[in-house]
């Protein structure tokens, strides 16, 4: 059994961990224990009979049903509990194997997803945002991102940008039951609002959204750049971030593939910054993944002015 603290944190992200961070990484008490050969094995055939199956549910703007329905799934689970429990995405904690620093890792905590992803968004939170008076996340979903995003910000107004109703209605319904500062509006990547004008020295990131447009982001990417925010964060899956000569790092990149996820985004980012669109700040792995994939790389840019 290997306790994941803020040691571990420190070692594989090379930079040293606030005393906030801390006691986060501290208070969810992960602990994990890496598979065997044999339960390795078994994970890898798993993954190369998924790559090689013909049933596949790719990304792309015709799946905008199965979101709505999805965040609605939610949205009904709040309406009947109104606890803020019932707004994690249910997609979480389905396999008890994940992926940490290159290695299959098993827990017991039916959590352990949540509970490293919620890290790694306050690491990047806390970093980044804690100074801007207005935050906006695309392709929020339930909403449940923003939720950390207040932890570290008391005063910003919060934005949730979907493009499923059931989304705004479920943000709305946050509003009104804890935080009167967070706001909703229906957005959509394959065909941005270009009358939603972002506000002033505001702050933007994507989590595992942008993910769903496979090459079809260029035209959300210049609807940033004409708003010019100060910052643009995403935690999104991008093959460049990965090594292919690691088989599970190879095995990320096949899925991402078969799925149809992000594309090329880094390299369409560095060819702006070659223009001197955009000034590209750091991109760098997490090395926290699902069972399939290591998707949470970290790219930060921002407009030139």
């Amino acid at each position: 059994m290997k306790i994941i603290d803020k040691d571990y944190f420190e070692n594989i992200w090379n930079e040293k961990i606030n005393d906030f961070v801390g006691q986060k990484i501290k208070d969810f008490d992960i602990k994990v224990v890496e598979l065997n050969e044999i339960e390795k094995e078994n994970a890898i055939r798993v993954i190369v009979d998924f790559l090689l199956s013909e049933f596949v549910v790719y990304a792309g703007e015709h799946r905008f049903n199965d979101w709505d329905k999805g965040w609605g799934e939610n949205l009904n689970d709040f309406e009947k509990t109104r606890s803020i429990n019932s707004i994690i995405p249910k997609y979480f904690g389905k396999n008890p194997i994940n992926r940490l620093n290159r290695k299959f890792v098993k827990s017991e905590d039916n959590n352990y997803e949540v509970k490293m992803l919620s890290i790694l968004q306050y690491w990047i939170f806390d970093k980044y945002f804690k100074e801007f008076h207005t935050i906006y996340e695309f392709g929020c979903g339930t909403g449940h991102n923003l939720l950390r995003v207040r932890e570290v910000n008391k005063h910003a107004k919060l934005w949730g940008m979907d493009w499923a109703p059931s989304s705004q209605t479920l943000i709305n319904g946050i509003a009104k039951l804890i935080d009167l500062n967070l706001f909703s509006h229906n957005f959509d990547y394959y065909k941005p609002d270009l009358k939603f004008r972002l506000e002033k020295n505001s702050a933007v990131y994507t989590f595992a959204s942008l993910e769903q447009t496979g090459d079809n982001y260029k035209d959300f990417i210049q609807y940033l750049i004409e708003n010019k925010p100060s910052i643009c964060v995403h935690i999104e899956p991008t093959s460049e971030t990965l090594d292919e000569e690691n088989l599970l790092d190879f095995l990320s990149i096949k899925y991402f593939k078969k799925r149809n996820y992000l594309n090329g985004f880094i390299n369409y980012l560095k060819e702006l910054e070659s223009q001197n669109i955009l000034n590209i700040i750091d991109i760098k792995r997490s090395f926290i993944g699902s069972y399939y994939i290591d998707g949470y790389s970290i790219i930060i840019w921002k407009p030139y002015v």
